[in-house]
């Protein structure tokens, strides 16, 4: 390895000379920044595009009596976009709401679940699904040799059923076989046993009605839903007459799971479920709560419940008692339009859609 050489008189005058200019230069900007102040802009085009200082010196200037605040400048290099809101400006009156969002009605007096299943699935809904389920059960009892084996139904037992299918999926059993559940090897569980025996449960599952099975098929020439449209229609009307929604609502789009048989069930491959009754819902966009909801049945028949299917047509029904509330509806890319637009903000709403 070569010896260090010493540096001679001239490279150490030379280093120096450098070292100077380099300390005037610091100088030099050091007093530049304090007579000047400072303005970062963020510009989110290309730099063909871009304004000098020299060149917008007015907007500049203007800015800067603004303090530190970010500002971006529109493409027409024109227009200043704040990336704040401005607190002082007045809250337009189209976004004023008046109503507090919550409870309302009987839902403001429930205690306990028990009261707040009640307030969704009132007693006369009760009542008319033992009805019509009685009224199945009794035209098939020829088909049984023991009347044991098709006794009727009552308002207790069906209660009895709902709160057995709700255990079950709090458990996580909706996809284990029934005999396990009612096991008695200490694997089961003892309050679905003390109810009723596997067999009525299937029974019940299996005979549950919620219409008058008589009058069915003529309803259904007008109607692909007449075999659920009154409990369906009491449902939703609980829904909307027990809670307020919020100044923010949405509208999703649900795949619920179903393996029956039905002249309308959908296949929808991103879902998790894939196959199912497809739903349209309004939900408030803060507390979740499920306002309003509508279901797909495919092209209905001439009659009264013939609807267009039409994303338009979709949000305008589903927002129809919520006209003139100056609430926002946020929806995706599927829903959003001008003319949607449009209609809501004649009818005292706004809306954001996905791009």
């Amino acid at each position: 390895m070569d010896k260090k050489r010493p540096l001679t008189e001239r490279e150490l005058q030379e280093i120096v000379d450098n070292l100077s200019d380099f300390d005037a230069d610091i100088v030099d900007f050091a007093d530049e920044s304090e007579a000047e102040e400072e303005v970062i802009q963020y510009n989110v085009y290309d730099s063909e595009s871009e304004q000098s200082a020299v060149e917008d010196s007015d907007c500049i200037h203007e800015l800067e009596n603004q303090g530190d605040e970010f500002f971006y400048i529109g493409k027409d290099e024109e227009n200043v976009w704040k990336s704040t809101v401005s607190f002082t400006s007045k809250t337009r009156s189209k976004n004023i709401i008046k109503i507090l969002p919550g409870s309302k009605g009987a839902a403001k007096t429930v205690s306990n679940h028990l009261e707040s299943f009640y307030i969704f699935i009132s007693n006369e809904m009760i009542d008319n699904i033992v009805t019509c389920t009685n009224l199945y059960i009794e035209n098939k009892k020829q088909n049984f040799a023991r009347d044991r084996d098709c006794k009727i139904t009552s308002s207790t037992e069906i209660q009895a059923l709902f709160g057995a299918l709700y255990i079950i999926a709090v458990k996580k059993g909706n996809r284990v076989d029934v005999r396990e559940l009612w096991s008695t090897d200490g694997t089961g569980m003892i309050r679905l046993r003390a109810a009723f025996s596997y067999r009525r449960f299937l029974f019940l599952l299996r005979d549950l009605q919620f219409d008058n099975i008589n009058t069915r098929k003529g309803r259904q020439n007008i109607d692909k839903l007449a075999a659920i449209r009154d409990i369906y229609s009491d449902f939703v009307k609980n829904c909307m007459n027990n809670y307020i929604p919020g100044e923010f609502i949405t509208i999703v789009e649900m795949l619920h799971p179903f393996p029956g048989r039905c002249g309308f069930v959908q296949y929808m491959p991103r879902k998790p479920a894939k196959y199912g009754i497809q739903i349209y819902a309004l939900c408030d966009s803060r507390s979740y709560y499920t306002w309003n909801l509508e279901i797909y049945c495919g092209q209905q028949r001439d009659g009264p419940f013939q609807t267009s299917n039409k994303p338009f047509d979709i949000v305008r029904r589903l927002v129809d008692p919520l006209k003139n509330s100056k609430r926002n509806l946020t929806t995706d890319n599927y829903y959003r339009s001008y003319p949607l637009a449009d209609y809501l903000l004649q009818n005292g709403l706004t809306l954001i859609g996905t791009i």
